[in-house]
């Protein structure tokens, strides 16, 4: 592997890449980010059976991703200097109180009080599980194992809690949401407790420090690029397929029965990571998303939507997969792993505002389009330089920073 750094395990330390680490950390992550991949459901059913207004559950909604967000820059921060053990007992207790004291309160600001602690706790779950993973050597097919989980437990989420709001109103989410950060409690033991130790590694990018640094930054900023791109895509694709004079069924069924190729992409990732590296996928599954929405800016019609959401799809969590990968490979302390959270919170927050503003009044998404096209490739092309950097300081690899 063509790191940035050795790792060498701490003596006290169990490895990160045994069975009981892996599980632990997919758990985590899975966990970590279920009220997120639920979130559709339980916006409606918080105004369906909680009691708030449609603007309420939005904000609710993203008075947690804020908690998130937060969440993800404090463990960046301590991931390296403190017991993740500790981290992750902590981070539980927080969100098992949170969601225990919610279902004793529908008055707004308690709730979105109580949410904000939540999104804390889920939060540094979910970069905590990232972090673990990313001190394994095999980052590609770990992550893509976590990624395959966390689209299935998605699916059925979407399912469940429906049907419990329906049977228990929100407090039926909040206990079931408790019980399942409780029974993670069962996994923390098995969390290596400190990260790898990091030696520095001579390379071809130049002595200095801050060059080298630069680099996971650089692919923090093309996550960002890319979510900037996936939030307008996803926030207004239903709008777009029915703009187009397609017929709302079959706008709806598209994006249900297409998600199934997620999965697929999960599969794919893992084989091609694994023959190839990350950075070489990653830059071409990027190009293809791009000329999804490329493709659409230039009329829609239904074979061109059910192609368009398919490649999204196909490629949306493999490119996950390489760009956790490449950083996790660059880091295996998992501190920029860890930053990921906030930067695709933060561009899934921006991407939907810069569309709604390039939407303006006359109701125009081909502009959207062309915006989410030229994100996702300004990304590949980030990606590009440093993998450029990389293949020029070890010109003998088949492909840098890979395993």
């Amino acid at each position: 592997m063509s790191s940035l750094i050795n790792t060498q395990l701490t003596p006290e330390s169990p490895s990160p890449d045994s069975p009981g680490a892996i599980a632990a950390g997919i758990t985590l992550a899975v966990v970590g980010i279920a009220y997120f991949m639920a979130s559709p459901v339980i916006v409606g059913a918080l105004t369906e059976y909680g009691g708030f207004s449609e603007q309420q559950a939005g904000l609710l909604a993203a008075i947690e991703a804020g908690g998130s967000f937060l969440a993800s820059i404090i463990i960046s921060l301590t991931v390296d200097r403190f017991d993740r053990r500790k981290l992750a007992a902590a981070a539980i207790l927080v969100a098992v109180a949170a969601n225990l004291a919610m279902t004793q309160t529908t008055e707004f600001y308690v709730t979105a009080a109580f949410r904000s602690l939540s999104g804390l706790g889920s939060g540094a779950m979910y970069a905590l599980g990232l972090a673990s993973l990313a001190g394994s050597q095999n980052t590609s097919r770990n992550f893509s194992i976590l990624l395959f989980v966390q689209v299935s437990f998605g699916m059925l989420e979407i399912n469940l809690f429906s049907w419990l709001a329906a049977q228990a109103g929100m407090n039926g989410i909040y206990f079931t949401m408790t019980c399942a950060f409780a029974l993670c409690l069962c996994l923390v033991m098995w969390l290596p407790s400190s990260a790898p130790l990091q030696q520095a590694q001579p390379s071809g990018l130049g002595t200095s420090p801050r060059f080298h640094m630069a680099l996971p930054w650089a692919c923090l900023v093309a996550v960002f690029l890319f979510y900037t791109g996936v939030g307008a895509f996803w926030t207004y694709i239903e709008r777009i397929g029915i703009s187009g004079g397609l017929g709302a069924e079959l706008v709806h069924s598209t994006l249900t029965y297409t998600q199934l190729l997620s999965l697929l992409g999960c599969v794919v990732a893992a084989g091609l990571s694994a023959r190839f590296g990350e950075f070489r996928p990653l830059i071409l599954s990027l190009v293809c998303a791009a000329g999804a929405s490329y493709g659409l800016s230039m009329g829609i019609t239904q074979t061109g939507f059910i192609i368009a959401l398919c490649t999204f799809f196909l490629f949306w969590n493999a490119i996950d997969i390489y760009q956790l990968g490449t950083l996790g490979n660059m880091d295996h302390r998992g501190r920029f792993v860890a930053l990921v959270p906030a930067f695709q919170t933060t561009a899934t927050a921006s991407g939907p505002a810069l569309a709604a503003v390039l939407l303006g009044d006359d109701g125009n998404y081909s502009a959207v389009l062309v915006m989410a096209g030229s994100t996702t490739l300004v990304s590949a092309l980030v990606y590009f330089f440093v993998y450029f950097l990389l293949r020029h300081s070890e010109p003998g690899r088949p492909d840098a920073g890979a395993d």
